[in-house]
Formats: structure tokens, sequence, C-alpha cells
């Protein structure tokens, strides 16, 4: 089954990603959003994310996002589901959509994914990106430009550039055939992956100032505070990259940074080669892939590393 059997006994939609929306979520979910605008001018689709970072505005039609689900609306005879692998990350006020839907779809990658979270799961956990699976199941030739810059967004943010290990043979002919579209692939890159606003560069920067290494110099983490946060008038929409930025530390195997979010602690891990941290943020209510993973936590940023610095240290042994 492709996504266009789906579309075709729609007339009502609605698309949802994850809270704190990344490159990948907002990739494939405005790539599907314009192929359904492209495709299918007789459907009313809407599109809902929480906000996400100005840079990647760029994207056709990003200006017809829409930030939360009004849970008094009717319901949709199809909800999507994208780049979102449990109920409790769904973002934008959108869970009612989806258990009152008529049907629903996930399209997703992540290997904490339970794969039955709607009526019809997609999900392939070798995958690069959320962005990746949605363009095997639309139709290439109705791809349009505006599609392509979206998918092509997604899959660069979640491959690193092409230098994470989900990186694989699919991802580079799906990518091949983005190019093919005419999109402005160097602007895309550039403008939303290797650029930081001032503030971003800033409090980054503090980040690196104030990291530590640990287990012999295996592990590198930081940590910003409410403090912290208002010194440099930043949101977490704004720290989405912070992470990758200590992953850089040569010799790590494992970068952590918290930050504070709604009362609590967000945590953010990678890896290299090594520690499953997928495995490691169950622990902490979470979950993601095996080498990018996330979770949350009530206590201290220090008791928060000092119990993953024991579960990483366990993996390590």
């Amino acid at each position: 089954m492709k996504i266009d059997d789906l579309l075709n006994e729609a007339k009502t939609i609605a698309i949802f990603g994850h809270v704190r929306p990344d490159g990948d979520c907002v990739g494939s979910t405005l790539g599907l959003y314009n192929y359904i605008c492209d495709n299918y001018p007789t459907i009313k689709v809407q599109l809902f994310l929480e906000r996400f970072p100005e840079s990647y505005k760029i994207l056709p039609n990003s200006n017809k996002v829409c930030e939360i689900y009004d849970d008094n609306s009717a319901p949709v005879d199809l909800a999507f589901l994208i780049d979102t692998p449990s109920f409790e990350r769904i973002g934008a006020n959108g869970e009612k959509c989806l258990k009152t839907a008529g049907k629903t779809c996930n399209i997703d990658h992540h290997i904490s994914n339970p794969l039955n979270l709607c009526t019809k799961n997609f999900v392939e956990v070798k995958a690069s990106s959320a962005s990746e699976v949605l363009f095997f199941l639309l139709n290439p030739n109705k791809i349009s430009k505006d599609t392509a810059e979206c998918l092509y967004l997604g899959i660069v943010h979640d491959t690193g550039a092409f230098k994470f290990s989900c990186t694989g043979q699919k991802t580079m002919v799906a990518i091949g055939e983005l190019l093919d579209k005419g999109i402005d692939f160097t602007r895309i890159i550039n403008e939303t992956y290797y650029t930081r606003t001032y503030i971003q560069t800033l409090v980054t920067g503090f980040v690196m100032l104030n990291s530590k290494l640990a287990l012999n110099g295996k592990v590198v983490y930081s940590y910003l505070t409410p403090d912290d946060m208002t010194r440099y008038s930043v949101t977490p929409v704004e720290l989405s990259n912070v992470i990758d930025t200590l992953r850089e530390v040569s010799g790590t195997e494992v970068a952590i940074f918290l930050y504070p979010v709604n009362g609590e602690y967000k945590i953010s891990l990678r890896s290299n080669y090594v520690v499953d941290v997928n495995t490691i943020a169950k622990n902490f209510g979470g979950g993601g892939h095996i080498r990018a993973a996330g979770g949350n936590s009530k206590e201290s940023p220090e008791e928060t590393i000092k119990k993953l610095l024991l579960l990483i240290q366990q993996q390590l042994s």
C-alpha cells in the first residue's frame, strides 16, 4: 500500500509530528502536506506542529502550519502521525484528533516504536529518517520541488548531513531523486544545518565551556539551568543542535545534554559506536534510536547525570 491509496479515500486530513519538532519532523510532515496540496486540491488538509526553528521557515508552505489543534473540532477522515513513536510524544495537542479520526497512519523510523499506534503503520527502523520512509511511500512522479525540498531537509538533519551511521544505500537513492527535482540543496543545508543565530552560538559556547568529561574521557556532558535559559533568552526550540556539538568532542563515545522544559529536564543522548542510548533512555520514560535518544527527569542535573553514567558504564564494561 502507498500513501495515495489512503489519500484517495479521504476528504479531511490532519497531520501531526512530535513535541519540540526537529528537522526530520518538520521536513516529513511539511513534505506530506505539500504532496497532498499539489496532488489532491479537493482534500481539506491541515498541518499541526509546535513552534520550530526560524531557519526551517525557508521551506515552502511553512507559513501554513498551525501550532495547536482545537480539540473541539470535528473528527477528520484521516490523521497522520509522523516521526513520532508514542502518543505521549504527540505535539500540538493532537492526541484527541488521532483517537477520533476515521483512519490513522503512523510513519516513523524509531526503534522504540511499538508498531501498532495507528490503523496503518509504516515503521522502518533501519531508515535514516521519517522523511526517507515517507519518500518511498509517495509516487515519485507526483513529488514536486516543494515536497522534495522538505524531504531533503528532513534527511539532512537526521543523518547529520550524511555522516551518522543511519545513512544507508536507500538514503542516497532518495537523495539522488530529490536532487533531480531541482531543489536548492546548497541553501537548505547551509541555512538550516550549518548556521546558528548569534544567541544560539553564544549559548552553545556556554554549554561547551561548562562541559565535563567522565568515564575516562568516554563521556562528555553538560547542562543548562533555568537561570541559564533566562540569561541567554533561549527556548528549548533553539537548543536542538547543541547535543551534536557536544558529540564532536574527540575520543568520546557518549554525549549528554540536559536542559529545562516544563518544570523538568529534557535529556538528549548521542553515541558513536558502542553504547545503545535507546536502552538507556527507556529508564527515563523515553527512547528513540540506538545512537540517538532522549528522555526526561524530574531530578537535578547532577543526580540525573550520575544515573546516566552508571548505565553507560554498564554497557562499556
